[in-house]
């Protein structure tokens, strides 16, 4: 049996009538009737009498049809979820994190989730050392990082790149916590945390007074929340975009040295060549909110 078939007998069933179930299924009267017949003889017994005075359903045509409801219902479920998937407006979306700290620049997922709330948002861990390679084999779709860390690889494209400008990170009990007028002379006595093991570039554009202080320390953490714990266990200084350790800062205190000028270009990287529809869509809900801030 064919789904026309079960869509051509729920309209006789429904309207008790060949000629009108015709009209809805736009198909001309002849049509619907051999249908109708064709699906009876596979199915081995009469679904309606028929008769001068009209049409009406058999009681195995009135089971018949009570199941069939429910295949239908099924069917049009299925393809209408089947539809979204593929338009981007259900599904899935994988979101890679290094530390919790990054949920201050999450707000774009709540307003996305708001917008296209049939997609789901996965979050899984992702190491800063290693989160290029961890994107590149599907490990998730997107994720916040510095544009540095796609400096080179072909694949990854970035979204929404926004420079953030950087602030220095101390525990509470570091002697820089209560210090006035820090300079970045004074920071270059101190070990300096980075969540990257080999990314140099990146080194050097976080602490750009560190190219003639060879002799500084560097703490290379595995990633971001080792990094972080580094920090508040008085280990060394960090910095991180001010934004995020203003939303942060209960546990250390941020400063701002005076001849410190250092930014960050942070965007969502993705894979250009993803084939993830509900991507596709969160790509276009941030180029249409960057549009929407020019504005």
């Amino acid at each position: 049996m064919r789904t026309a078939q079960l869509e051509y007998f729920k309209a006789v069933a429904r309207s008790l009538n060949f000629t009108k179930a015709a009209e809805e299924c736009h198909v001309a009267q002849p049509a619907i009737s051999q249908q109708i017949r064709a699906l009876e003889n596979e199915l081995g017994f009469d679904l309606f009498i028929r008769s001068t005075k009209g049409v009406n359903l058999t009681d195995a045509g009135r089971a018949y049809y009570h199941e069939t409801i429910g295949v239908l219902d099924a069917l049009e479920r299925s393809a209408k979820r089947a539809r979204a998937i593929a338009d981007g407006v259900a599904g899935t979306l994988t979101v890679g994190i290094s530390n919790s700290a990054q949920t201050a620049l999450f707000n774009v997922l709540r307003a996305f989730s708001a917008h296209y709330p049939e997609v789901a948002i996965a979050l899984r861990r992702s190491c800063s050392r290693t989160q290029m390679d961890e994107l590149s084999r599907g490990d998730y779709d997107t994720l916040i990082t510095s544009t540095s860390y796609g400096r080179g690889r072909a694949d990854v494209s970035f979204a929404n790149v926004q420079t953030s400008r950087l602030c220095i990170a101390v525990s509470r009990d570091h002697p820089l916590a209560i210090a006035n007028d820090v300079t970045t002379a004074d920071l270059k006595s101190f070990p300096h945390i980075i969540a990257d093991a080999e990314n140099e570039d990146y080194i050097l554009e976080t602490y750009p007074y560190l190219t003639d202080s060879p002799e500084t320390p560097i703490i290379r953490a595995e990633d971001q929340s080792i990094a972080l714990s580094t920090m508040l266990m008085g280990l060394g200084v960090e910095a991180m975009p001010i934004d995020v350790a203003s939303a942060i800062s209960e546990d250390f205190v941020h400063i701002e040295p005076c001849d410190y000028d250092a930014c960050l270009a942070m965007g969502w990287a993705y894979l250009a060549e993803s084939k993830n529809p509900a991507l596709r869509k969160f790509i276009e809900f941030l180029e249409s909110q960057m549009k929407n801030n020019a504005d």
